[in-house]
């Protein structure tokens, strides 16, 4: 396996060969705390531009939209390097906290863009059109996660059942 430049920034940030993190031990629930750390972030800062951008309207939109765009960044990284490792990123099922966290992690951003729109044309339909388009969009988004969810587990059920 080649090692790409990816590779080689979280071999350097998570300081594999050194002595940052301590012993094994340590370092696994220093992880652990990173984890915990940053899944708590991607959703409370997302929440955090949602509910700015409507109070205070359209200075703030640039500045919360770059706040977004420095979150998702990380995020997309994330999901890059972990599916470079062979993960398989469809989760197995969906339960009520899956559904939770999704919805959590998500609706901020749409929260953000009808805040947005309606920050530039408060007197317009086009924020009410884009909130109800979302809400349709997330609905479709979440059914199709599911639907995917269900064929990973029957491809996981033949496979289990050809041995």
């Amino acid at each position: 396996m080649t090692t790409t430049l990816l590779d080689r920034v979280v071999h350097w940030n998570l300081d594999l060969d050194g002595d940052t993190y301590g012993d094994e031990r340590e370092r696994y629930r220093w992880y652990e705390g990173i984890a915990a750390a940053a899944s708590m972030q991607w959703m409370v800062v997302p929440w955090a531009a949602a509910v700015m951008v409507w109070p205070l309207g359209r200075s703030s939109v640039i500045p919360l939209a770059v706040v977004l765009v420095a979150m998702m960044v990380p995020i997309t990284i994330c999901g890059w390097y972990v599916r470079s490792r062979r993960v398989d990123t469809t989760p197995r099922s969906w339960g009520p906290r899956r559904v939770v966290l999704t919805l959590i992690g998500g609706l901020p951003y749409a929260v953000f863009l009808v805040g947005a729109l309606r920050a530039y044309d408060p007197d317009g339909a086009t924020w009410v059109g884009a909130a109800i388009g979302g809400a349709f969009g997330g609905v479709f988004g979440l059914v199709s996660q599911v639907r995917q969810s269900r064929r990973r587990r029957r491809l996981e059920d033949s496979a289990v059942d050809d041995d």
